[in-house]
C-alpha cells in the first residue's frame, strides 16, 4: 500500500515561511520604532517653540511702552537683569496739569528661569540659562534660548525691541 498525501508542509517551506515572517516582523518594527522617534521629535520642538512664543509675547507685554533700561551690570554689552522703566500718564491737576508716574519693571535670568517683576515665566523642565540681552542705544535685543532638559533640545530665537517715546 503507498499511501502519499500532499497535504503538508516540508521542513524547508516551513523554514522559509518562519523566516520570512520574522523579516516582515522586523521591518514593521524598525519602521514603528522610527515614526514614533520623529513623532516624539517633532512633538518635543513644536513645545519648545510654542514656549518662546510664550516668553516673547510675556516681554512684549511688560516692555511695550518701555522709556529707559537700567542695566544691572555696566561692565559688559550683553546681560542676563535689567530694570525697564515706563513714563505713563496718571492725572491732570487743578492748573490742567498732566502728570506723570514711572512704572519700573526687573527681568533677569536666574537659575535658568525668566523672572518678569519677579515671577517665573517659563515652564519646568525649560532652561533659559543662556539666554541674554543686548542695549545698542534704544533698541534691546533678546538673545532667548531655551533649553529642553529632559530631551537635550535647544531653540533659540532673537527678538529686538525699540525704547523710549517716538
Amino acid at each position: 500500500m503507498n499511501i502519499k498525501s500532499e497535504k503538508g508542509m516540508t521542513l524547508v517551506e516551513l523554514l522559509a515561511v518562519v523566516s520570512l515572517s520574522m523579516i516582515v516582523m522586523v521591518a514593521a518594527y524598525h519602521a514603528f520604532y522610527f515614526v514614533t522617534g520623529a513623532v516624539e521629535t517633532s512633538s518635543t520642538k513644536t513645545e519648545i517653540r510654542k514656549e518662546a512664543n510664550i516668553l516673547i509675547l510675556a516681554l512684549e507685554e511688560n516692555l511695550i511702552n518701555v522709556d529707559s533700561i537700567e542695566v544691572q551690570n555696566d561692565h559688559t554689552t550683553t546681560f542676563q537683569a535689567f530694570t525697564a522703566t515706563s513714563t505713563r500718564l496718571d492725572d491732570m491737576d487743578e492748573e490742567s496739569t498732566f502728570t506723570y508716574i514711572d512704572e519700573t519693571t526687573d527681568v533677569s535670568i536666574q537659575n535658568g528661569h525668566l523672572l518678569i517683576g519677579g515671577i517665573q515665566q517659563n515652564a519646568e523642565g525649560m532652561d533659559l540659562s543662556n539666554t541674554l540681552f543686548e542695549l545698542d542705544g534704544n533698541k534691546l535685543t533678546v538673545h532667548l534660548e531655551i533649553f529642553k532638559k529632559d530631551t537635550d533640545e535647544t531653540y533659540s530665537l532673537v527678538k529686538i525691541f525699540r525704547l523710549g517715546t517716538e
